[in-house]
């Protein structure tokens, strides 16, 4: 689709339909991105008591959770309110709802970290989410209505499948499946690709590096039309990033997020990750909950009224970079992340499956069911895989057999699946829990 039509006849008209006035937040999000410190510094503060004071008076649970808090006054009155971990979101999120949850969009995410939650976002929320993510796509050259090559994952049902071919035709954009990486589908993808001639690739970082190697082994040219090549969801190793730029001939330029918030921190032209401080404040604490340059981060959200996340832990490990960037703008800069690294499962005939392929199953589940409160899925062999569950009260022994039909049909119908029902599951070194995970 040609990009002038996309933008103006499609994506436009779609948001504003949507309640999300996209375009009318982009020049104060271009301005923002240069606002010297102390205006940053004081529009941090407004936002922060602004959404403080709007969820104790409309939140049941901040209402009691900031009970003991006098009112917000200053930066430090704001860092001794309590953090909201995962399973404090999981546990409340009737009481942490308020009533804007009835005009704002249901999201059900967190299938990364194995704790699926479903939240609800407002129109005036989501728009700003994307007038930020726009913006920091245009560091990299890219505009709305420029056409991509999306490696992202595919919804099993028939119709939520209908509804994302509906979303990227919307967003003129093609979806590969990051759910199928063998070389039959490789092949597949690069013709499909070079036939689209799309303007930039997005997606997760291995599924991007998987075809990537695919053609430099078969030694295929680059598509001349990809101008750039953002990476989100996984970690982007140097390895990857040099791979890929390699081939490519392009650019890659890493985004770092999460569904509850949305974009958190996107590179500049100079690979800096800058924070996307207009929509949301961000913390590094250490193990007590204090402010460092490197530990956990926690999020707030600024704009979304309908699920407030006040002091949000993500689980995640990241640290502060002091150095200026070159690129001019004014924006904080994280000098690394660290976490979120996934393992493909492999098949006996050779196929890679990206992990999201299942997760997915498990988000669709949750959505219908809320059956479980965690889960996690280990390849202990190459024809096995351990399902590890933390049963919710709403548990029914069919869930298990619709989690064996839907990850045979995924896989392979002759994976064996067993079961472990847990208390607590098992993490990594990192304090991180990877969802899915290889033993091979």
């Amino acid at each position: 689709m040609n990009k002038f039509i996309s933008k103006f006849f499609f994506y436009y008209p779609v948001t504003l339909i949507n309640g999300e006035f996209i375009a009318f937040y982009k020049p104060f999000y271009e301005k923002f991105q240069h606002a010297s410190s102390a205006e940053q510094s004081a529009y941090k503060q407004q936002k922060l008591k602004n959404i403080v004071d709007f969820s104790k008076k409309n939140s049941a649970f901040y209402s009691q959770s900031f009970a003991k808090n006098s009112d917000m006054k200053s930066i430090s009155d704001f860092e001794s309110l309590p953090f909201l971990s995962k399973q404090d979101l999981i546990k409340n999120i009737n009481l942490i709802n308020t009533s804007k949850r009835r005009f704002a969009k249901v999201k059900t995410t967190g299938g990364s970290t194995g704790e699926p939650v479903k939240l609800f976002k407002t129109a005036d929320a989501l728009a700003r989410e994307r007038a930020a993510t726009w913006r920091a796509y245009s560091w990299a050259g890219i505009g709305i209505g420029d056409k991509q090559g999306r490696f992202w994952g595919v919804p099993h049902s028939r119709k939520n499948s209908f509804k994302a071919k509906l979303i990227d035709t919307i967003a003129n954009r093609f979806r590969i499946s990051a759910f199928n990486l063998s070389e039959a589908s490789l092949e597949l993808y690069y013709g499909k690709l070079k036939a689209y001639q799309p303007g930039y690739l997005y997606g997760y970082v291995s599924a991007i590096h998987t075809l990537t190697k695919y053609c430099m082994d078969k030694g295929y040219a680059p598509i001349e039309s990809i101008k750039a090549i953002i990476t989100t969801s996984e970690v982007l190793s140097d390895k990857a990033r040099k791979d890929i730029k390699a081939f490519w001939d392009v650019n890659v330029f890493n985004e770092y997020g999460c569904g509850e918030v949305g974009s958190i921190a996107h590179e500049c032209e100079f690979g800096r990750l800058h924070v996307m401080s207009d929509n949301l404040h961000v913390e590094i604490i250490d193990k007590d909950g204090k402010s460092a340059k490197t530990g956990e981060i926690v999020v707030t959200d600024y704009y979304n009224r309908a699920t407030p996340l006040i002091r949000y832990k993500l689980g995640d490990f990241a640290s502060w970079s002091d150095e200026p960037c070159p690129c001019g703008r004014t924006l904080p800069v994280l000098g690394g992340i660290h976490g979120r690294a996934y393992d493909l499962i492999k098949t006996s005939s050779g196929r890679e499956i990206h992990p999201e392929s299942v997760i997915y199953i498990f988000e669709e589940l949750q959505t219908k069911y809320a059956a479980f409160k965690q889960f996690q899925i280990v390849q202990v062999e190459i024809d096995r895989l351990e399902i590890r569950i933390i049963k919710s009260e709403a548990w029914k022994d069919e869930i298990e057999v619709l989690i064996n039909t839907a990850i045979k049909r995924v896989i392979d119908e002759s994976i064996r699946i067993g079961f472990i029902y847990c208390i607590e599951l098992g993490r990594e070194k990192s304090g991180k829990m990877r969802v899915v995970k290889s033993m091979l």
